[in-house]
């Protein structure tokens, strides 16, 4: 077995890995669970761009931080979901 060949086959196993403690320790997996940027996140919640900003630094809405931007999972967003529409 050649290094690349190991290193696709432990990428494998990590990715068994994490799908398994995702899926039988409730949370939800990772390919079920839609990631979003930061436009697609003040739509779904209905907020602006300095209401965004604040809630990060908050600690109320917690994107990670990728190359080209930062994402966030759709299952985090439920209670803040829940808080833009009980305001409506």
């Amino acid at each position: 077995m050649n290094r690349m060949d190991a290193f696709l086959d432990l990428l494998s196993k990590i990715h068994q890995i994490l799908v398994y403690n995702s899926r039988y320790h409730g949370n939800i997996a990772f390919e079920e669970d839609p990631q979003m940027n930061r436009q697609q996140v003040k739509d779904y919640l209905g907020i602006s761009e300095s209401t965004d900003k604040r809630m990060v630094k908050q600690g109320r809405l917690r994107p990670m931080k990728l190359p080209g931007g930062d994402k966030f999972y759709k299952s985090e967003l439920p209670s803040e979901y829940q808080e833009s529409r009980r305001r409506i």
